[in-house]
């Protein structure tokens, strides 16, 4: 369902990442194998690495006003 938190308490937004052709292939085959999407399989390898999904710095220590840490 679309606009809903399904798994987490936030909505999922569109980002891009550069990765190898063996690296995307390797999620693909993953990811099918798990039975999820490369994109949930991802945030799934993710969220297991950190203990609390709050960053460790607020946005604004980075870039004031900005919503992202690029």
């Amino acid at each position: 369902m679309r606009g809903v938190p399904v798994h987490y308490n936030e909505l999922k937004k569109t980002h891009g990442i550069m990765l190898t052709d063996t690296a995307w292939k390797w999620l693909q085959l993953s990811a099918k194998e798990s039975g999820t999407s490369v994109g949930e399989f991802i945030e799934r390898w993710v969220r297991s690495q950190i203990e609390d999904t709050t960053p460790i710095f607020p946005v604004s220590v980075f870039h004031p006003g900005d919503d992202t840490l690029e």
